[in-house]
């Protein structure tokens, strides 16, 4: 008895340290990344605020002397239908960063602190860069997905940032889920600026429940930027990186004012390249899905005004168009646009799609995927890795 006694004294002292300790951190970019970043991270138990420590990285041990803290407040959020779970959410946007600069941060609420971890600013102008896109994580999130974060930071080491195509997690009401999710990408997450999409799955509150506006729980889990359409904040932007730029849309709701927002946003665009991510397929692969909504809606404005690539997911499986315009096969890559749609986890769909004569590539089932994208003034090198590292799809788009 004596012996369980002290288990368990154990155990709660181990409980406490958890929920004192800064959780769910995660970086992502802002609209201009030269001299800002943004940051979430939470808290299981209340605390007065949270804490951010932040410095010029350096090998030394000493980065504590001399950051800078600053204090940041809390917001409670409950995270699940019930409202019995509530947590202590922080959110920041780091600014008057140097450009093209390596900065260490920790967060804490200044006495339980995480690890100090690591993060790089853009550079300004164009300058060569590679990014990391992941279709849906939704299952698998301790056990097949860090093995794929583990490939892909090991494949593209300095990437500016990683996208993931939505539906990062299968229920979103189901909390265990997104602390799963954080847990199996703790190390990928805090290192890279992360750029997400919403899924549909985001928009469930109960089994099969879809809301028509996104449940409260969503946003605080990211600091992403807010330059949407109103109403639409953080799931509907755009981030410029050193001379490309990613524009991210919701494929859930309010598409026409969407489609209004994106024609200003491609119009007015000074960069280089411009890669668009969504999460639902505008050339589905599964279960003969279809969404001429979308095509009717944003293809034209991408076409006009030079999108080269469209990211996305939904389907749990991979395929690539052809260059398209109008829906045609063209020869040309930097004539058309190409369609990608992906899968990380470890929930997979076969391929059964109308859209079969346009695919250039069709991946068989049950396998798990990231791709890199690498801008070049002259040259965007996109390719896609199954979790092995062996490189299954190469396209090259030249200007």
């Amino acid at each position: 008895m004596k012996h369980f006694s002290a288990m368990l004294v154990l155990a709660l002292g181990f409980s406490a340290l958890f929920a004192a300790a800064p959780q769910r951190i995660i970086l992502s970019p802002c609209e201009q990344s030269e001299n800002n970043m943004a940051l979430a991270f939470r808290f299981y138990e209340a605390v007065d605020s949270g804490k951010v420590q932040y410095t010029l990285n350096a090998p030394d041990v000493n980065l504590h002397k001399r950051a800078e803290t600053l204090c940041v407040a809390t917001e409670k959020v409950f995270t699940n239908a019930g409202d019995s779970v509530l947590h202590y959410v922080c959110s920041i946007r780091l600014s008057d960063l140097q450009e093209d600069s390596e900065y260490a941060y920790r967060v804490g609420d200044g006495r339980n602190w995480s690890p100090w971890y690591t993060f790089r600013t853009a550079k300004r102008g164009f300058n060569d860069f590679t990014m990391v896109y992941l279709g849906d994580p939704q299952w698998g999130f301790e056990t097949y997905l860090p093995r794929l974060y583990q490939r892909a930071m090991l494949t593209a080491p300095d990437a500016a940032f990683w996208f993931l195509a939505g539906d990062l997690v299968d229920y979103p009401y189901q909390d265990w889920q997104w602390d799963a999710f954080f847990r199996g990408a703790s190390q990928a997450f805090s290192r890279y600026p992360v750029i997400s999409a919403v899924g549909n799955h985001a928009y469930l509150w109960a089994y099969r429940d879809h809301r028509d506006t996104l449940p409260p729980n969503w946003r605080p889990h990211l600091t992403q930027p807010e330059n949407g359409p109103e109403g639409l904040e953080e799931t509907c932007f755009y981030v410029d990186w050193q001379g490309v730029r990613f524009i991210v849309l919701n494929g859930n709701e309010q598409l026409e004012k969407q489609a209004e927002w994106l024609k200003g946003v491609l119009k007015k665009n000074p960069n280089r390249w411009t890669v668009a991510g969504i999460h639902q397929g505008f050339y589905p692969s599964g279960y003969n899905r279809d969404y001429p909504e979308y095509r009717r809606l944003f293809i034209p404005l991408m076409e006009k005004y030079g999108v080269s690539m469209v990211l996305q997911g939904h389907d749990h499986a991979y395929t690539r168009t052809y260059p398209l315009k109008k829906d045609k096969i063209v020869d040309d890559p930097a004539k058309g646009i190409a369609y990608v749609i992906s899968v990380a986890g470890a929930k997979q769909y076969p391929i059964q799609s109308k859209f079969g004569d346009l695919f250039a590539v069709q991946k068989a089932e049950s396998e798990q995927y990231f791709q890199t994208l690498s801008f070049y003034a002259d040259s965007l090198v996109y390719r896609s890795y199954t979790v092995s590292g062996d490189c299954h799809d190469h396209y090259v788009i030249r200007k």
